[in-house]
């Protein structure tokens, strides 16, 4: 994106905040003064501090392939980020107080280094050094994976930080209680369906159509192969097709196998299997993405299966993907004393 856009964008709302820090410090102690400012920004804006010559070649090369690369099982394109290339002469204070902030150089030394809150609250920079371009290239092929990767997890924190304290605690007391499971829960989710073994929540945004969902599921667990990528596909094609229907006689929800659905290992304690892909409505025209877990409560000799699916027509699906991916990523198995089913 265009240097001038991007500054449009930061320059207002930057502006307010500095005059009302202006005032703020005349009525507070001194040593508050020194506070770090808030993080500006969106979530999915990535700020990287590079050299026209680095950015142009293939260090950038590298860079736009990983950070522009698109969010896997979406219909339409959208990248993991929004990135805006800052030379290092332009990186004023308008972009050291933005959420996310990668400094690629060549130095003295070779170098990786991760702070926290280096410029602004709640900030992650990163900065990745090399002592000749073909080093910073090759450090790039090996960590631009994870440096993606520790950004995409900040972002999930962060999301869980501003959902927490409007949780709906009611659900999630009953989610606890019934399947052994402590899960954040947003605000305006209802129960959509709760029977043995199956919870559906539901939000829905009607004036901009949209609607997030999230499943719970527990089967007993008896060997690895309930793990496997068909097996989780025939899983969730039942629990579709039982409790989703559309509007059209004979019309439920399945897996839309024109993507093959991704399959991985994403935790050994517990073991959690992540899979996602896209759903139809068979016999209508509906669709859309879904993110799913599965993970073994290894002392109950339970799968519980958590999914999040989004109908999104016609809108931006990044934001509302991240989000109910970071809803799964909370999930954790509840101690033994507040799950009944590990008391009998």
């Amino acid at each position: 994106m265009k240097l001038n856009q991007f500054l449009l964008l930061l320059c207002l709302p930057l502006c307010l905040f500095s005059c009302q820090k202006k005032t703020a410090k005349k009525n507070l102690p001194k040593e508050t003064s020194s506070v770090l400012p808030p993080s500006t920004g969106n979530l999915s804006e990535l700020v990287v501090v590079i050299s026209d010559e680095l950015w142009q070649g293939e260090v950038g090369a590298i860079l736009k392939s990983v950070f522009q690369e698109n969010i896997p099982a979406t219909p339409q394109q959208e990248a993991f980020f929004d990135v805006y290339a800052i030379a290092p002469k332009e990186f004023s204070s308008i972009f050291k107080t933005h959420k996310n902030v990668l400094r690629v150089s060549i130095g003295n030394t070779a170098s990786l280094e991760r702070k926290g809150q280096e410029w602004s609250k709640n900030q992650l920079y990163i900065s990745a050094t090399g002592r000749t371009p073909e080093q910073l290239k090759n450090l790039l092929h090996s960590e631009a994976g994870p440096i993606r990767a520790s950004f995409l997890n900040k972002n999930r924190k962060r999301r869980l930080e501003k959902l927490k304290p409007a949780a709906e605690k009611k659900i999630q007391q009953q989610l606890d209680e019934v399947y052994g499971i402590n899960i954040t829960i947003p605000k305006g989710y209802q129960v959509a369906a709760a029977e043995d073994h199956f919870f559906w929540l539901r939000r829905d945004h009607p004036k901009v159509n949209i609607i997030s969902n999230l499943w719970i599921y527990s089967e007993d667990y008896s060997n690895s192969q309930q793990f496997d990528k068909q097996h989780l596909i025939y899983l969730r094609d039942s629990l579709g097709r039982a409790h989703v229907k559309g509007t059209r006689d004979q019309s439920y929800m399945a897996t839309e196998m024109i993507y093959d659905p991704d399959h991985k290992v994403i935790k050994e304690d517990p073991y959690t299997i992540e899979t996602r892909g896209l759903w139809t409505m068979v016999n209508d025209f509906l669709g859309g993405p879904y993110v799913a877990y599965a993970f073994l409560d290894e002392e109950n000799q339970k799968i519980i299966y958590a999914e999040g699916f989004l109908y999104c027509p016609g809108e931006r699906k990044r934001s509302h993907i991240l989000e109910l991916e970071a809803l799964l990523s909370s999930i954790k198995l509840s101690p033994s004393l507040h799950n009944p089913a590990k008391n009998k």
